[in-house]
């Protein structure tokens, strides 16, 4: 269940730019498979195809990775909430470990939200989202994707991100030069996303087929 789709509005200068993370979006045909696939801009993924999620984000910031299915369920997939204290300046954390596509196909969409403010009515919202019956499921849905809205700067005037590709795959923020050609291993970071009024927010949509 995954269609991947980048986008992030244009930032107008660079020295507005105050939050930002790293990611990356890898795929593999089998578990056992030694050949990864970066994931990029409306991409193509099968049923039975690996999925993996790697991030790097500035610590002490709020960061969270929202989740809706082909189905349109909502879940949380990674919440900094959940992150061991560290002294690390930057965070890089595996958000999905490598997880196998399941039917239904159709398009599957993650929102990146990096922040300076807390998460935590987006977090209950989604909490109660899981537990809830199939009647209160549509209410929260629309109420979750309302508070998701709220960090889009495709609908807030007042916000702006922009995503771009890194020219080579990194590992806990350093270049990484291994056997493959490319650099890319399971832990790579391969993307970026730079925000401004204190939030760097990125929409990944996959096409599962």
């Amino acid at each position: 269940i995954i269609f991947l789709s980048f986008y992030c509005a244009t930032i107008l200068a660079d020295d507005t730019v105050n939050i930002g993370f790293r990611y990356g979006f890898l795929t593999k045909s089998t578990y056992d498979s030694d050949s990864i696939t970066v994931l990029s801009d409306s991409s193509i993924i099968h049923t039975g195809d690996y999925l993996r999620i790697n991030i790097g984000y500035k610590n002490k910031t709020n960061f969270c990775i929202a989740y809706r299915d082909a189905d349109g369920g909502y879940m949380e997939l990674y919440s900094s909430d959940d992150q061991k204290d560290s002294n690390q300046d930057t965070l890089y954390v595996p958000a999905l470990q490598w997880s196998d596509m399941e039917k239904p196909p159709g398009i599957e969409t993650f929102y990146f939200i990096n922040s300076i403010e807390s998460f935590s009515d987006l977090i209950t919202l989604l909490g109660r989202y899981e537990i809830a019956p199939p009647k209160g499921r549509s209410k929260l849905a629309i109420l979750i994707q309302d508070k998701i809205d709220s960090y889009d700067p495709d609908v807030q005037d007042d916000l702006s991100s922009i995503s771009s590709t890194l020219d080579k795959p990194v590992t806990g923020g350093v270049a990484f030069r291994g056997e493959d050609d490319d650099g890319l291993k399971e832990l790579s970071l391969t993307h970026e996303c730079f925000g401004t009024g204190g939030t760097a927010f990125q929409k990944v949509v996959l096409i599962h087929q």
